[in-house]
């Protein structure tokens, strides 16, 4: 006759069972956490090798990251982003002027990592409250040369800066940039088509609808610039409409960045009217009369004798490039920037003076991969 076990037997077992469970899943755990740790670890190494070999890599050719004159922040998560600072936060590594690694702080698989330049220290889960990803902040007016349809820097020796090209390695400037942004704007150094109205019909009610077609058409071919998902409204009491750039790789620079870019508080976008016009280096009182002289010749190269008014290069076919702002006030005109240095106003059907100057926006970690070695 077979005989089962009792129940005293099978509470006693369980009572085993329980108390190995209790003994043995901190172990467990410890050894699932500690090889978490090792992973983070590992990975905070890899992260400052691969930073390290990138900067000396751009070094020895010459390229993206150029010579230190100081210490440096880079991003170190998805992507790779140079950056002045003195110091690194949580997601960041600090470089000395050697481009080697000092200092880092990173959240890798819910550890934070922090690297002193011999070691890495993982410490316990604490990265809930990770601190947004600092990035490079371009200075107004750096020249950038990139190629839209490729999507790729280029060099200085490819860039074709006369005006009417659309294609290839061309020039640009940063404009109106942040730390918090992983993008920046670049406005094209020339008019990618000389002249052109920014209505036809006379009237800004309705917004720039002829320099808006030109710019899809002399953008079309792009592919190395992502689709815009923005969008710009203009309600001055004279004028409403919204550009929707949705299917555009570039838009049109407006006459707020303008007043941004140069520091002109005093100009307000939607109650400026005619007489609010004024120059890039101040006030309605010339001050550049020199070629180069004006600070801001970046904004206006490529205009019909900007020489005279500071610019550095003059282009006969075009007295400047429209916005994409309407004068308030009167529904004739539109804001342009001019050969003089200025921003001023224009009859929106002049197709004979003003054209066509992109802004594109592209992620800053494409202008921070090293460029290719020269075959």
């Amino acid at each position: 006759m077979k005989k089962g076990f009792t129940l005293i037997e099978l509470l006693a077992v369980i009572v085993i069972l329980a108390v190995i469970a209790l003994i043995a899943t901190p172990m467990i755990l410890g050894i699932i956490t500690k090889a978490k740790k090792g992973a983070a670890e590992a990975s905070a190494y890899n992260y400052v090798k691969a930073v390290e070999l990138l900067v000396a890599t751009s070094q020895i050719e010459d390229t993206s990251f150029g010579n230190f004159s100081g210490a440096y922040l880079v991003s170190a998560f998805d992507e790779i982003s140079l950056v002045k600072g003195t110091k690194p936060s949580k997601g960041t590594i600090f470089l000395n002027e050697a481009g080697i690694v000092e200092q880092a702080s990173l959240c890798i698989n819910n550890f934070e990592v922090s690297y002193d330049g011999v070691k890495a220290n993982v410490e316990a889960n604490n990265c809930d409250n990770v601190s947004n990803t600092i990035y490079e902040v371009y200075e107004n007016g750096t020249a950038i040369y990139f190629n839209p349809e490729t999507g790729l820097k280029c060099t200085v020796g490819e860039a074709l800066s006369t005006t009417g090209t659309k294609t290839g390695c061309m020039k640009w400037y940063t404009f109106n940039d942040n730390e918090s942004s992983n993008t920046v704007n670049l406005i094209l150094d020339h008019n990618t088509t000389a002249t052109v109205a920014w209505n036809s019909t006379e009237s800004n009610v309705s917004g720039p609808t002829n320099v808006m077609t030109q710019l899809a058409s002399d953008t079309s071919s792009w592919a190395g610039v992502p689709t815009r998902t923005d969008s710009y409204s203009v309600s001055n009491g004279t004028a409403t409409y919204t550009i929707n750039y949705s299917t555009y790789k570039a838009r049109l620079i407006t006459a707020r960045e303008i007043a941004t870019i140069t520091g002109n508080s005093s100009f307000v976008e939607v109650t400026a009217t005619t007489s609010n016009w004024f120059y890039l280096d101040g006030g309605q009182t010339q001050t550049a009369t020199t070629t180069g002289a004006s600070n801001y010749d970046w904004l206006f190269d490529y205009t019909n004798d900007c020489t005279s008014y500071g610019c550095n290069i003059a282009d006969a076919s075009n007295y400047g490039y429209w916005t994409s702002t309407a004068v308030s006030g009167d529904t004739y005109y539109a804001w342009y920037v001019g050969r003089c240095g200025d921003v001023g106003s224009n009859y929106v059907d002049d197709m004979d003076s003003f054209g066509v100057r992109p802004v594109i926006t592209i992620p800053k970690s494409t202008l921070i991969v090293p460029e290719p070695s020269p075959r």
